[in-house]
């Protein structure tokens, strides 16, 4: 469905006003809950119904909270290593508990050292257009208002990125392999590799081995680290205004052209950079009020500038992504495409590394999917997490091209409940 340059210019708008009036909006800020405030009375000149739902999170948690916590009992690990006999196995069982940490909050998202954050209050915004008819089915079109943390990781060459990985995750594996090391060797040698004892301290032939090779991979692994610790917060508008402002412009198109039988939310998640909260909040609130079990959710992200349409299958949090959906996103992406041969070309891909609130719906069983604005070859989003992520990288092309394909895939679903 081809729209018109007023879409463009009103989807460009929107970020760039949420820029320039509120500026970055950490989950849980001020900047944050106003700009939701702003995007409701956006959504109140065209949608049937608007609303705002507040809800709690912890917003130091994720991601920079547990990756301070797996770094500090990763860094404090070597000073046991120094330790007499049997305290040198500590610096195994930190690593191994930072380890465990990083794992469960990044993949898993279990929030077990959630106790350790305070709990602040973020909000959601939706606007509902209703069909001409009966409703007969649900599709829910998301973005998100918050923006995240910079991460300087991603600003590094790709191959400083890679050594400082690679050695700085080794890091971790060397105190593990040289912890265990030291301990099995005192109970089979006791005293015999012992090369100086002084209070609690007790050197050995292992620790000469072991910290050696520290001089260089003990600082690779706190650059590692403070490549994910960024402070500046970013402004956010690929990721994820770009999205919002496509799914705010799918409602007011749909106001003047409405489904027959398919009632659409439109809205801005909040707090999705520090885990999917909002949609967390959401999918639990209305999950328990069967909104969603006769529905489509279609999470967009990024948006604005990208050099590939993005169909993902999976992602880290072990959410499959729906296939019905994704295959109706394929062909809305066809039929749009020819009328509009310019549009963006589409792959799907999986992300090893990154999700998105798709997988809080998959998680709890109703269908959603994630339609994405990518670098050509990597599956990574343009300008993420950067500095650079402002409006005047956006490109209004790529904008009309998301909300032409997210039409065509409402003008498919409301003609399968239609007929």
């Amino acid at each position: 469905m081809k729209t018109d340059e007023s879409y463009s210019n009103y989807m460009y708008n929107f970020i760039d006003t949420i820029c320039k009036k509120f500026g970055p909006r950490y989950s849980c800020s001020e900047a944050e809950k106003n700009a939701n405030i702003w995007i409701k009375q956006e959504l109140d000149n065209f949608c049937d119904e608007t609303f705002i739902d507040e809800f709690e999170t912890r917003p130091d948690l994720y991601p920079q909270g547990f990756i301070k916590v797996a770094g500090i009992l990763g860094g404090i690990s070597p000073l046991f290593m120094l330790l007499m006999f049997p305290l040198p196995i500590l610096s195994a069982i930190l690593v191994i508990l930072g380890i465990i940490v990083l794992y469960s909050e990044l993949f898993l998202m279990k929030e077990w050292i959630g106790f350790l954050f305070k709990t602040k209050k973020s909000t959601n915004v939706f606007g509902i257009v209703k069909p001409t008819q009966e409703v007969k089915f649900r599709i829910i079109f998301e973005g998100h208002s918050d923006s995240a943390k910079e991460m300087n990781i991603a600003s590094f060459k790709p191959l400083s990125r890679r050594i400082i990985g690679v050695t700085g995750l080794y890091f971790l594996f060397h105190t593990i392999i040289f912890s265990l090391w030291k301990f099995i060797a005192q109970i089979v040698s006791g005293a015999s590799i012992v090369i100086v004892n002084w209070g609690v301290v007790s050197i050995t032939i292992i620790d000469l081995i072991y910290f050696i090779p520290l001089v260089i991979i003990y600082p690779l692994f706190f650059l590692l680290l403070k490549g994910f610790l960024g402070k500046n917060v970013v402004l956010g508008a690929n990721d994820n205004l770009s999205a919002s402002a496509v799914a705010v412009a799918i409602g007011k198109h749909l106001s003047e052209n409405r489904p027959k039988n398919v009632e659409v939310w439109i809205g801005s998640q909040g707090s999705e950079e520090v885990g999917d909260k909002g949609a967390k909040a959401f999918v639990e609130k209305y999950g328990k009020k069967g909104i969603l079990d006769n529905s489509y959710t279609v999470v967009l992200e990024c948006c604005g500038a990208a050099e590939d349409m993005c169909i993902i299958e999976k992602d880290m949090h072990q959410a499959v992504y729906d296939a019905e959906i994704n295959n109706l996103l394929l062909q809305a992406h066809s039929e749009t495409k020819s009328e509009n041969p310019d549009l963006l070309n589409i792959r799907t891909g999986s992300l090893k590394i990154g999700a998105c609130d798709a997988c809080r719906y998959i998680h709890e069983g109703f269908k959603a999917a994630a339609l994405m604005g990518m670098e050509h070859v990597k599956n990574r989003a343009v300008n993420w997490h950067s500095v650079k992520d402002a409006p005047e990288n956006l490109n209004k092309k790529v904008l009309s091209d998301f909300l032409e394909v997210s039409l065509s895939f409402i003008e498919i679903v409301d003609k399968k409940f239609s007929s």
